[in-house]
C-alpha cells in the first residue's frame, strides 16, 4: 500500500478504493494502516502530497506554485496554501525563496560546510564518454561523479520505517534476513547480485521518525515477493552517480558533498525518483575497513 500511495498520491483516493487494493475491509484496513505507520490514512496521504510538493517547490523553479499544488493532488491553490503553512510554518513562496533551508526536518542529516572540498570542472571521460567531475577532500579519498543513463532493475526489498542514521545493527539484521531469503530460493548470485539501500522519502523534508528506506538486492525479473519481502522495480533513467571510498561514519558527509557542493553547480536538479546507495565491497575485507559505495541521485536539467 505504501508503494501504491507513492505512485498514485496525486489521484483522487478514498478509503474504500484503497481497502480494496489492500484486500481488506475498510474498517480493518484503516486500523492496520495506522498501527503500522503510526498515522491515519488521510493524514499520511496529505503529508506525502505536501512533501512531494515541497520537493518540487525547492528544485522545479520554472513551475508555478499553483500548478505544483494541482499536480500533487490538491484541489485548489487556496486549500494547498493553508495546509502547507500549517505543516511547514511558512507559505509556499517563502519555502521556495529559501525557507526550506531553515525548516529542514533533518537539517544535520545532509549538512556539509564544504571545508577542503574541491570539485573539478566537468569533463567527458575518454573511455566511457560520460560527463564526469572529480572531488577532492582532505577527509575522504578522491571521489568522482558521473552522469549515467541506467536501465530499470528488479529488486527484492525489506522496508524500514524510522531513523536509520547510526542504526548499523538494524541495517545488518535486515540485510542478513534479505540475504537468507534470496539464498534459500536460489536467487542469490556471486558474482551477480547487487545490494542497495533505496530511500523512499526526501532527506531534507520527511521527519526521520516517519522516513521509509528499503534494504534491497537485485533479483531476476518475475521474482515473486513473500511475507515482509516485496519485489519492485528500481527506476531507470538519468542519474548522477558518485563513487566514494569512506569510513563507516562518513556516509552523511558523502551525501552532503553531493547535495551542497556538486549539485548546485552541476546544471542539474533532482527529480521525483528515489535516491539510493549501492554497495561495492564488504568493508570487512578491506585493508582499512573502508566502505566503497555509489550514491545515485535521479536528475534532470535545470
Amino acid at each position: 500500500m505504501l508503494d501504491y500511495l507513492d505512485e498514485h498520491y496525486a489521484k483522487s483516493l478514498n478509503l474504500q478504493l484503497l481497502a480494496e487494493v489492500a484486500n481488506f475491509s475498510s474498517f480493518h484496513f484503516h486500523r492496520i494502516f495506522k498501527g503500522i505507520t503510526g498515522e491515519p490514512l488521510n493524514k499520511y496521504i496529505q503529508r506525502i502530497r505536501l512533501e512531494k510538493a515541497a520537493h518540487r517547490l525547492k528544485y522545479d523553479l520554472s513551475e508555478s506554485i499553483t500548478n505544483i499544488a494541482i499536480d500533487c493532488g490538491f484541489s485548489n491553490s487556496a486549500a494547498f496554501a493553508k495546509i502547507f503553512k500549517q505543516h511547514f510554518g511558512m507559505s509556499a513562496s517563502q519555502w521556495r525563496s529559501g525557507g526550506h533551508s531553515i525548516d529542514s526536518k533533518n537539517r544535520q542529516a545532509l549538512s556539509n560546510d564544504g571545508q577542503d572540498c574541491t570539485i573539478s570542472a566537468m569533463y567527458i571521460d575518454q573511455i566511457t564518454q560520460q560527463y564526469t567531475w572529480n572531488i577532492s577532500m582532505r577527509s575522504i579519498n578522491k571521489a568522482t561523479v558521473t552522469v549515467k543513463q541506467l536501465e530499470p532493475c528488479t529488486i527484492a526489498y525489506i522496508r524500514h520505517i524510522g531513523p536509520f542514521i547510526g542504526e548499523a545493527q538494524t541495517w545488518r539484521r535486515l540485510f542478513d534476513k534479505l540475504t537468507h531469503w534470496t539464498a534459500s530460493r536460489g536467487l542469490l548470485k556471486c558474482p551477480g547480485s547487487e545490494f542497495y539501500t533505496v530511500f523512499r522519502d526526501q532527506f531534507e523534508i520527511t521527519d526521520f521518525a516517519k522516513f521509509k528506506a528499503d534494504v534491497c538486492v537485485s533479483v531476476e525479473p518475475g521474482t515473486q515477493g513473500e511475507g515482509e519481502v516485496g519485489v519492485t522495480t528500481l527506476a531507470g533513467g538519468k542519474y548522477a552517480v558518485a563513487l566514494f571510498e569512506i569510513d563507516a561514519d562518513q556516509y552523511e558527509q558523502a551525501w552532503g558533498v553531493i547535495y551542497s557542493q556538486w549539485l548546485p553547480n552541476s546544471g542539474y536538479q533532482p527529480d521525483q525518483r528515489c535516491c539510493y546507495e549501492k554497495y561495492l565491497n564488504d568493508f570487512r575485507t578491506h585493508a582499512q575497513q573502508k566502505h566503497i559505495i555509489e550514491i545515485y541521485i535521479p536528475i534532470k536539467p535545470l
